[in-house]
């Protein structure tokens, strides 16, 4: 009966903590303002989740809709494209679209969604 509440102990101790994976370059970044932030004369040692809640307070909206726009594929943009022609002319299949892109009438459509790759 004492090694179960021994375990119960443990649990409630652990679910306020979590593991995270990162990347070596992460953790090698982290670590190094971890003990820039931990030289000190005074005080009690700053902890990583301490670090990462600060880190973390300071993505914006931006931040995001950027990681968002880097995650997509080019089939993805394309697809995106796909669904902003069939908002304005109607239905159009994957194949039919990939045949639209080959002409020159494509071009414009590209520069109105602003998603010209060549201007970039």
């Amino acid at each position: 009966m004492q090694k179960q509440k021994n375990n119960t102990k443990k649990q409630k101790c652990n679910d306020k903590w979590s593991n995270i994976r990162v990347s070596e370059t992460s953790k090698t970044i982290a670590d190094k303002h971890l003990k820039k932030a931990n030289s000190k004369s005074f005080g009690k040692r700053i902890k990583f989740d301490e670090l990462l809640q600060i880190g973390l307070s300071l993505v914006t909206e931006d931040h995001i809709k950027n990681l968002q726009e880097n995650s997509l594929s080019f089939e993805d943009r394309k697809e995106n494209l796909r669904q902003a022609y069939i908002k304005e002319h109607g239905n159009i299949s994957k194949d039919e679209f990939t045949g639209f892109m080959m002409k020159p009438e494509y071009f414009e459509f590209l520069n109105k969604h602003n998603n010209n790759p060549l201007k970039q």
